[in-house]
């Protein structure tokens, strides 16, 4: 069965950067433009009690992809994704060990008219009649909310074998270029306009335990060659954040002194999409917690038909628009960071405040499989 599916990076072509080459390249953390910072799969339906949120899918489970998008402003609602970026999403199923965008790029050239739309399955059909329609490769998602669109696992048989589904989004910058041309130059193999946009994400297929049994059950009689069986484990989740604080300091802040921060009384919870206020020159002190049960153990092989157990372990990242952070990246599950109310890097030194006195943070937060998060909130500088 297949080798351990870790998260591989969301991939943003050249034209996120929303600069030319000849250009000084905006630092990572800076947003200044529209920029998809995140893609999260989602296995439907989502559950009721406010656990977290399935991110490893069977064949004929229906998925939802959502893309985490967002500008200099803040984050762009599904509607605006709909209405002002036009978004197509293709799915291809990938080969075991073929790396993110590999399927997609192996068809091309291509035109966006010769792509199918991607097939639903009944199973119960399937189990009835004993063929399996062919899935094009790739295939379009046909669906009503581009902005996050749903589709169903297609039953291919590389998901046995270890392969998981690619999923490409291709739209446009609000207000620039079309998606039918931003499709042309992707798909023809052309270089990439600034106006175009597109995130590639992989969705995991699994857990292999289940995919034996799925295999079992749909016929597949040559069991052997799909390997040993694995140990029996639960499906990969996404991470939680379970809570946002802040404190707004005078002055500077130094690492050592971030944990201590948080002992003062006007220490505030911020809900995501918050607006808080700080001065210039002022800190605001951020503490970000998930959850450590959120963080799960699960196997890889480690040859000879044995499996090793490993846990998660999270990366976060750290976006703004305007100002000072200490770090850019954080590793534990409860982070911290400082955001200092001063012109950062890049950002225009003639005003001491930001575009029309507000400043964002966003922060992303990702395990090692596919589980990712985010949360953000908003200063009002004075």
């Amino acid at each position: 069965m297949p080798a351990s599916r870790r998260l591989l990076p969301l991939v943003c072509l050249s034209a996120l950067l929303g600069s030319a080459c000849a250009m000084e390249l905006p630092l990572s953390e800076r947003v200044v433009n529209e920029r998809p910072l995140a893609v999260r799969i989602e296995v439907l339906p989502a559950p009721a009690d406010g656990g977290p949120t399935q991110a490893e899918a069977l064949p004929f489970d229906t998925i939802r992809a959502v893309p985490f998008v967002v500008d200099a402003q803040e984050v762009l609602s599904p509607e605006r994704i709909a209405a002002e970026m036009e978004p197509v999403w293709l799915a291809c199923p990938l080969q075991p060990l073929q790396g993110v965008f590999s399927c997609l790029t192996s068809e091309l050239p291509l035109t966006l008219d010769e792509i199918e739309a991607c097939p639903t399955i009944d199973p119960f059909e399937l189990i009835m009649t004993g063929e399996l329609p062919e899935l094009p490769v790739p295939c379009r998602v046909e669906t009503d909310t581009p902005a996050a669109p749903e589709l169903q696992v297609p039953f291919d048989f590389n998901v046995f074998l270890g392969g998981d589904l690619e999923l490409t989004m291709i739209a446009h910058r609000p207000g620039a270029a079309s998606t039918e041309r931003c499709a042309e130059l992707l798909l023809g193999e052309q270089p990439f306009d600034t106006e175009c946009i597109t995130v590639v994400q992989r969705a995991a297929i699994g857990p292999d335990v289940e995919l034996y049994e799925l295999a079992s059950l749909a016929g597949l009689d040559d069991l052997d060659q799909l390997g040993v069986m694995p140990p029996e484990q639960d499906p990969d989740t996404h991470p939680r954040v379970e809570r946002v604080r802040v404190v707004v300091v005078d002055g500077e802040v130094t690492r050592d002194q971030l944990v201590s921060s948080f002992e003062r009384d006007d220490v505030v919870e911020v809900a995501t999409g918050d607006t808080i206020v700080a001065g210039v020159e002022q800190t605001v002190v951020i503490e970000i917690t998930t959850p450590e049960d959120d963080l799960q153990s699960y196997f890889i092989p480690s040859g000879n038909g044995t499996f090793e157990e490993r846990e998660e372990y999270l990366r976060g990242d750290w976006f703004r628009t305007w100002g000072t952070l200490l770090a850019n990246d954080s590793d534990d599950p409860v982070s911290y960071n400082t955001w200092r109310m001063v012109p950062g890097e890049q950002d225009d030194i003639a005003s001491e405040l930001p575009p029309d006195g507000v400043a964002t943070l966003f922060f992303v937060q990702r395990d090692d499989r596919q589980g990712v998060t985010w949360t953000w909130f908003h200063v009002q500088v004075q």
